[in-house]
């Protein structure tokens, strides 16, 4: 019964620790968007001549360079989560929608874009890191490299930004009041009495 010795003293959690994915897109290619959300503010967008994600090879196998023709497909797609990335922020859950998909300024920024493989950690499995390098019309290049993305053990993401994805992800089907109390609750897990007053607020509007 050796594997049972630490069972109820030893917890993964508390030993490994845990990843909180900050976007709602394929994992792999979250050091990329990191990057360009860096980059972003450096730079006018009419001043872009040209943008260029580096990924491993690995990750390279799920992401696409191909503008997404579905929202699945979108969560895959270097050109469009870098175009959308540059263009409006962060891709949360308003990314993938089919009124994201047809905006005219992420597809024509998306033109831009190239997806090539980060030659410095090509062959990496454990990681995804990534390089984004924007060309400027005057020749200029600004570049911004991720070993780890947001929301590893390694970057954790702040209680402010847990926050948000959570209010984000929880006011799609519940009222922004009732989301503000849930996390309330649950994060005074070990102090709760009763959840009497917890279970009614799951409720869908």
């Amino acid at each position: 019964m050796e594997p049972f010795n630490d069972l109820g003293k030893k917890y993964d959690l508390e030993t490994s620790g845990y990843k909180i994915k900050p976007y709602p897109s394929g994992g792999l290619g979250h050091t990329a968007i990191d990057a360009a959300l860096e980059l972003r503010g450096s730079v006018a967008l009419a001043d872009v001549a040209s943008v260029e994600v580096a990924i491993t090879k690995y990750a390279g196998r799920r992401y696409t360079s191909r503008y997404p023709q579905s929202i699945e497909n979108a969560k895959f797609s270097g050109p469009y989560l870098a175009a959308y990335t540059l263009v409006h922020g962060a891709p949360m859950l308003a990314a993938f929608t089919e009124e994201a998909l047809h905006d005219e300024a992420v597809r024509t920024f998306a033109r831009k874009v190239s997806l090539t493989t980060y030659q410095e950690y090509a062959d990496l499995l454990e990681e995804s890191p990534a390089k984004v390098t924007i060309t400027l019309n005057d020749g200029r290049k600004l570049e911004r490299a991720k070993y780890y993305p947001s929301g590893s053990v390694q970057v954790p993401m702040t209680r402010a930004q847990i926050e948000e994805k959570f209010n984000v992800c929880a006011t799609t089907a519940i009222k922004p009041e009732a989301a503000k109390k849930i996390l309330a609750m649950l994060s005074t897990l070990g102090e709760q009495q009763s959840f009497d007053e917890f279970w009614p607020l799951l409720k869908k509007d």
